[in-house]
């Protein structure tokens, strides 16, 4: 396997794991909206989303590659969680959000992505 093609495959699963997260991330808006959820709860389940959507990314990339596809869905999860953290330290513009959350997030991400690449 040549590495663009694994680059390839990577960049689509991600983009297969962002779309999940926003489709996913509306839906929890709208819910916000109209039942008033509570921080603990909309806390639990943009976890939730987070783990989901890294497992179906780790779940497409697993399909793609034929080996040690528990090791490219953690790679999937690793990449998610960057993109998030480095979106995170531009839009809020410092580290504390990454420093509260990052080291749960990226264990969370990291598994998640881990287990979609072992059922693939």
């Amino acid at each position: 396997m040549n590495r663009s093609y694994g680059l390839l495959s990577v960049v689509r699963a991600l983009i297969g794991a962002y779309i999940v997260t926003g489709v996913l991330l509306v839906i929890l808006a709208f819910l916000m909206y109209k039942l008033g959820l509570d921080d603990s709860t909309v806390d639990f389940i943009v976890t939730f989303i987070y783990i989901f959507a890294t497992a179906v990314g780790g779940l497409m990339l697993g399909k793609k590659m034929k080996q040690k596809k528990f090791l490219w869905g953690m790679v999937l999860g690793l990449c998610y969680v960057v993109i998030i953290f480095l979106v995170s330290l531009i839009g809020v513009g410092g580290v504390a959000i990454i420093l509260e959350n990052g080291i749960s997030t990226l264990l969370l991400c990291l598994g998640g992505g881990m287990l979609g690449g072992m059922i693939s």
